[in-house]
């Protein structure tokens, strides 16, 4: 009977000590000029008012919450957060420290900074999207920027919209 029991623990502690901690997805490897391209826009008949209400329309669209919006500096800040808990991480942590024990991460945050600046004729937008995995007490599990270029056009095509509407006054 205590070989059973021991070979049971052995298989349990086993199977729960390969759960591995969350870790960011991969950053592919850019140079600075493919992540310019991929984050910034050049708008020619817009002014930095329009630019700056396409911007917010925009993120709002996405999900984002607007934290701050400084006209003077051109500067937009907001984040949004999707809850999305590491399940493995949770059940093991529950499984050997107790339940609601330990720490896991229970949110996804995404920040992001944009900036709008006269250039030549017309405006630049840049936008910069961080991504951060939250645990259940609060502090970051990882950080990293993200890269993904839909992301950034599926923003910039709502800015785009935006712009085209608010110059048209529709």
């Amino acid at each position: 009977m205590r070989k059973i029991l021991g070979i049971i623990a052995i298989g349990i502690i086993g199977i729960t000590g390969c759960v591995s901690t969350p870790q960011p997805p991969p950053i592919p490897q850019l140079t600075q000029l493919e992540i310019r391209q991929i984050q910034a826009r050049e708008y020619e008949s817009a002014n930095l008012n329009i630019a700056m209400k396409a911007v917010i329309s925009a993120l709002q669209d996405e999900g984002f919450i607007i934290e701050t919006a400084n006209p003077e500096l051109g500067l937009v800040t907001a984040a949004k957060e999707i809850y999305e808990v590491d399940k493995a991480t949770k059940n093991s942590v529950e499984f050997w420290q107790g339940v609601g024990m330990g720490t896991y991460q229970t949110t996804k945050r995404f920040e992001t900074s944009t900036t709008i600046e006269n250039y030549g004729k017309g405006i630049r937008i840049r936008i910069n999207i961080v991504a951060k995995a939250v645990s259940n007490s609060g502090g970051n599990i990882w950080s990293q920027p993200v890269y993904d270029a839909k992301i950034y056009q599926d923003i910039f095509s709502k800015i785009d919209k935006s712009v085209y509407l608010e110059k048209e006054k529709i």
